[in-house]
């Protein structure tokens, strides 16, 4: 094998599939990318048996080829170096980097990494059989995917007691598009209407749960991406194209959670406030909030709200008062801080509705203003009172 690349196109090309190495790799070649030199592109592949992400970049390629070198020190070679013409080579296994290092003639530099061969990698298919979708004709609909993902992944729980809780649910008809994430103490979920008529057969449902290590890698893709975004949603695996990148994820085995017996029905209590003054409030009072429970707690009154935590490990209060339309009878109710203030950066929105019923029951939070066919909410229960 044997190529010239421009080092940018080389950085962006590893830094796209790094985030699919295994930190602890099953197989030595699992830390390892794959090189393969082809006509005129250089393919970068990385795998974690998970996640694999695969993408191509121009070259000048002289010797068709194919190799695998460790991705850590592939990338920090590359990074550091500048902007230039790289040189990459392969001889008895051994992959060698060449170029110039700056301006002046005798300014060179020179690597050589031991490599593995390309057989030992595991291959990754660019098609699936199952349910494809194309999103983007319209660049607002890879945006929506952005939000829809930005918006639920976060409620995910790390607990891989219960699996199911460590994915995101993406439930997809003919009407629009759902996800759903949850880690019991919290909730997400987004519903999108748009017309799949054409993609989606009217009776047809199909929900998988993704990692949300795809979702957010997917989210990074998609910032630099203008284009269309083709999905298929397989038996096992979703499989997302983008462009000149694929990447491939294991679906968690289902089924989700039948979340909607725990949305409450029956909140009819109404607290609105602005979140320029809620967010940074919560912030604030938390900083003294016991550092077991995180609890920041809410007494509602007319017209107000009055925050207040307590820190019984070093002896310290916090009280404020935030100006809020409320207009049903005084409650008192607790919340985890850091779970609520995560609800309302993802939600982005000037003002929030809380509905609410008693200090047992969970509260609903929605943006008081949404997008046509866009329905988002967030669940939070509350907590056991202390002090």
């Amino acid at each position: 094998m044997k190529l010239r690349v421009n080092r940018n196109e080389l950085w962006q090309g590893i830094d796209t599939v790094l985030e699919a190495v295994s930190s602890k790799p099953s197989l030595p070649v699992l830390a390892n990318i794959l090189l393969e030199a082809n006509e005129k592109t250089l393919f970068l592949s990385a795998t974690n048996l998970d996640l694999s992400i695969r993408t191509q970049v121009p070259a000048i390629i002289e010797e068709n080829g194919r190799t695998t070198v460790s991705a850590r020190k592939l990338a920090e070679i590359t990074r550091e170096w500048p902007e230039a013409e790289l040189s990459i080579e392969v001889q008895d296994e051994r992959l060698k980097l060449s170029g110039r290092l700056g301006d002046a003639e005798s300014s060179e530099g020179a690597y050589s990494l031991s490599g593995m061969e390309a057989e030992e990698f595991p291959s990754m298919p660019t098609a699936l059989d199952g349910v494809s979708l194309s999103l983007g004709e319209d660049e607002a609909d890879t945006h929506v995917l952005v939000g829809m993902i930005n918006k639920t992944a976060f409620a995910v729980s790390g607990d891989d007691t219960r699996p199911v809780f460590n994915g995101v649910l993406w439930r997809i008809d003919a009407q629009g598009m759902e996800m759903v994430a949850t880690d019991g103490s919290r909730l997400a979920r987004y519903r999108l209407a748009i017309d799949l008529q054409d993609q989606v057969q009217s009776d047809q449902e199909t929900a998988v749960i993704v990692p949300p290590q795809a979702l957010n890698q997917i989210v990074k893709l998609l910032g630099s991406h203008k284009g269309p975004v083709d999905v298929t949603l397989g038996e096992t695996q979703i499989l997302f194209d983008i462009g000149h990148t694929h990447l491939l994820s294991r679906l968690i085995e289902g089924p989700y959670v039948n979340y909607a017996q725990v949305i409450p029905q029956n909140n009819q209590k109404e607290l609105r406030i602005a979140s320029e003054n809620l967010l940074p409030a919560v912030r604030r009072v938390s900083i003294l909030s016991s550092s077991y429970t995180r609890q920041v707690r809410f007494k509602l009154n007319s017209g107000q709200v009055e925050l207040s935590a307590a820190s019984p490990e070093i002896g310290g209060e916090a009280r404020e008062v935030v100006p809020a339309q409320y207009a049903s009878e005084e409650i008192e109710v607790g919340y985890n801080a850091q779970y609520l203030m995560d609800i309302l950066r993802r939600m982005d929105a000037p003002e929030v509705c809380f509905e609410l019923n008693d200090h047992v029951t969970a509260a609903l939070l929605r943006p008081i203003e949404q997008k046509e066919g866009e329905d988002y909410f967030c669940l939070l229960m509350p907590l056991r009172p202390t002090g």
